[in-house]
């Protein structure tokens, strides 16, 4: 499969982009990274229910987890038991508690107490998830959240020179290179803006821009049209 700098190269119709043009090859990697964050939340607004497809998942057999802030889709605690051999009893659900709570879930005199049946989660003012009971080695946690780092199929930080996007629908990358040409063809136009180039380039530079803001856009038309309609 070609790699994004092919593929958004493909699209945008300006040559080669290296070190020392003007869009980069540093800044295209960041286009993407953008891209997807970009596809992600619209892709979730139109419906939320599609939140699995970009599911990701962070395991800690101690307090205090941290996933940059993401949308948390759901915490569980292991209650005595093995969760990766029992799947259906040794999970628990975490339910979320405001941080003031913190306290009182582990006093056995309270009735806001959280024992290993009823486990609970808070995420404090940095953003770190911290259950009660606290977690240990024979009671991990797992935190499900809406993947917020953009990586490939390796789990390494996504580049322009990679062809694939994990945490992410394959039949949806094609929105995030077409969202990198449009950044790739901005900045282009912001170049010529300052140093007045070819006048015909930049008319084929705007009307470029202006088809593929449309096709963007309307991509996301469609898809919600489809939801709206129960299509898959």
């Amino acid at each position: 499969m070609a790699t994004f700098q092919a593929r958004v190269e493909g699209l945008t119709g300006v040559g080669t982009l290296s070190s020392d043009t003007n869009p980069t090859l540093n800044e295209l990697t960041e286009f993407l990274k953008d891209g997807v964050l970009d596809v992600t939340g619209r892709l979730l607004s139109i419906d939320p229910l599609k939140v699995t497809l970009f599911t990701r998942k962070t395991a800690s057999d101690s307090q205090g987890v941290e996933v940059g802030r993401a949308q948390i889709i759901t915490v569980l605690r292991e209650a005595n038991a093995d969760g990766s051999a029992d799947n259906s009893t040794a999970w628990r659900t975490c339910r979320q508690i405001p941080i003031g709570l913190q306290s009182r879930v582990v006093d056995k005199d309270s009735l806001e107490y959280a024992s290993m049946f009823s486990p609970v989660y808070a995420i404090d003012d940095t953003g770190v998830i911290n259950v009660y009971p606290a977690p240990s080695s024979d009671n991990g946690i797992e935190v499900y959240y809406v993947n917020n780092t953009p990586v490939n199929d390796s789990d390494a930080s996504l580049t322009y020179a990679h062809d694939a996007i994990k945490y992410f629908p394959s039949d949806k990358i094609y929105l995030v290179v077409m969202y990198a040409a449009i950044k790739c063809l901005e900045a282009r136009m912001a170049e010529f803006a300052i140093d007045e180039e070819d006048v015909e380039m930049v008319q084929a530079i705007t009307q470029n821009l202006s088809t593929l803001k449309q096709e963007y856009n309307a991509a996301f038309g469609l898809i919600s049209s489809k939801k709206d309609r129960g299509e898959r």
